[in-house]
């Protein structure tokens, strides 16, 4: 967080890639954030913001370091090495080149981390052995290629194992069969048997590919979304223009009688119970309140305590069996059991295939939420062009983002455009929207671009999650160990918004007996609504 204007700091040096570099940043500013907004250097991604995750590692004097845990003032003077350079020697390019080869970025959001992290791995030993390469690689996270690639990447460049075309430099990453690998072209016939080039792989390993934290017009506001810090809570708004004129650099605190359109959305077309901002009851904690929208010292420097917000929080329903039980509070009036959705699947006569079994097996299983914990927090920008408007950010799902948005804006989707940033991980937790409705009506409202980046502890609160699971599961078999029945109860905490919820209680008896014939089926389940966070899609739907 900023803690002055950034017209008071001072002018810093730096040596970035061999080049100096005079960069007006407060000392106490992130190395990361300086790089980023300082000097345009978007190669350095911020995942966390707590040395966690390693996707900003940089070199420093020659070792790896977290970028968001320097101190620019400490960075001053010392020399720099981000993914954008070539590294001691050219050896980040030859290691670019062995990540292509190898297939070692996917998504790519931790690739550039990764790449300076086995930058300094191999500067200062040059024969390292599998374990020396996991350890040198420990700092940096990955959430999509478990890792297996990116070692034989580097142990690649280290043992010089492959060669011909993939030696070149990555601006001409192919070969003659437009193909990339260790097979020199004489061993191949065409692209069959070597691996094919990514169409995108050059800009995810050369720091160019575009995140939505990467991109922004230099003129827009920025937004932070302030949340609720109760389970289930009433509130009321008090003076917030008194607020807003008060702050220097505060243009607007938007409400729910700022949505133009329908304040809801959802993922089907009938269930759309998530509101973009509440008009005065929240129902998890995380759920955004308001969206404060300025200048970004504005907006990150006003606190939420020095809002009028009056709050009344009330008995939360945390869990499954407090909804479910007799007398629970309702979450939404169209669920007045709190059961969003049930699912069956039934199939021949499961008392009697229990009976024709030799031997009977029950087990009753429970799972918790689980985060999808994608390297990239939400982020992205809107702009009004002409008489529509254009909403960029990390999404899943385009097409669906551009019937949410048209919705709360109360306009014709043919004014509205989504433009998907690269996805630094999603896993299903970024098919639904998050971001891209407050960037919407903010940039719509007020005609300016507005940009938005969530921290890490703002996108874990307020993202869905795997759904929260109890399952009751029973299986007969013959004695020779056919299965001759099958059922199972389940109960899946979808939060306090449906989501995907509705596709889990359905899909979940269709897949139960797994890839197993069994002629006598029952599966049962119900998707419930409690205030907890959200659950929807997570790598399969339940």
């Amino acid at each position: 967080m900023l803690d002055k204007p950034e017209a008071a700091a001072p002018t810093l040096l730096l040596i970035v890639n061999g080049e100096e570099r005079h960069v007006s940043a407060h000392p106490f500013r992130p190395l990361s954030d300086t790089l980023r907004e300082g000097l345009g250097l978007m190669g350095t991604k911020v995942g966390c913001e707590a040395g966690d995750c390693g996707a900003c590692t940089v070199l420093m004097d020659g070792v790896q370091v977290c970028a968001c845990l320097i101190a620019t003032g400490q960075a001053a003077g010392a020399r720099i090495e981000t993914v954008e350079g070539p590294g001691p020697g050219g050896l980040t390019d030859r290691l670019r080149h062995a990540f292509l080869a190898h297939g070692a970025a996917q998504c790519g959001i931790c690739t550039p981390g990764m790449l300076m992290a086995a930058t300094d791995l191999l500067s200062r030993n040059n024969a390292p052995t599998l374990v020396d390469v996991e350890d040198g690689l420990g700092g940096v996270l990955c959430r999509c290629t478990g890792y297996t690639k990116i070692i034989e990447a580097v142990l690649a460049v280290a043992q010089a194992s492959f060669s011909g075309e993939a030696q070149r430099r990555p601006e001409n990453p192919v070969n003659a069969n437009g193909v990339v690998g260790s097979k020199p072209d004489h061993d191949a016939t065409g692209p069959v048997g070597q691996r094919m080039a990514r169409l995108d792989g050059l800009a995810k390993v050369d720091g160019t590919d575009l995140f939505g934290a990467d991109v922004a017009p230099a003129d827009a506001l920025w937004m932070r979304v302030v949340r609720s810090p109760h389970a289930r809570a009433t509130f009321v708004l008090g003076d917030l223009e008194a607020v807003r004129a008060a702050i220097p650099g505060l243009v607007a605190i938007l409400t729910h009688a700022d949505v133009p359109g329908e304040n809801s959305f959802g993922i089907f077309p009938h269930l759309k119970d998530q509101p973009v901002l509440p008009p005065g009851h929240v129902r998890y904690r995380g759920e955004a309140v308001l969206a404060l929208v300025g200048t970004r010292h504005a907006v990150e420097a006003l606190a939420d305590a020095a809002l009028p917000i009056r709050w009344q929080p009330e008995p939360a329903v945390i869990g499954v069996d407090a909804a479910l039980a007799e007398g629970a509070p309702v979450l939404h009036g169209f669920a007045p059991d709190n059961v969003l959705a049930r699912g069956h699947l039934r199939s021949g006569d499961v008392a009697a295939g229990h009976a024709a079994g030799a031997a009977t097996a029950t087990g009753t299983f429970t799972t918790a939420f689980v985060e999808h914990a994608y390297i990239e927090p939400e982020a992205g920008f809107a702009e009004c062009v002409g008489d529509r408007i254009e909403v960029t950010a990390c999404t899943q799902a385009p097409y669906m983002d551009l019937e949410e948005v048209a919705r709360v804006l109360g306009v014709a989707q043919d004014q509205v455009r989504i433009i998907p940033s690269a996805c630094g991980g999603g896993f299903g937790g970024k098919l639904d929207v998050s971001v891209q409705p407050l960037l919407a009506v903010a940039a719509w409202l007020l005609k300016r671009p507005v940009r938005i980046i969530y921290s890490r502890t703002e996108s874990m609160a307020s993202s869905t999650k795997r759904h929260p699971s109890r399952i009751h599961a029973k299986a007969s078999a013959d004695a020779h160990g056919r299965l001759t029945a099958y059922e199972l109860e389940g109960d899946f905490n979808t939060g306090a918004y449906a989501s995907w919820g509705p596709t889990v209680a359905n899909r979940v008896p269709v897949h139960g007996t797994g890839p197993y014939k069994v002629p006598h089926v029952w599966n049962r389940t119900r998707a419930i609504y409690t205030n907890e966070p959200p659950a929807g899609a997570f790598r399969g739907f339940g």
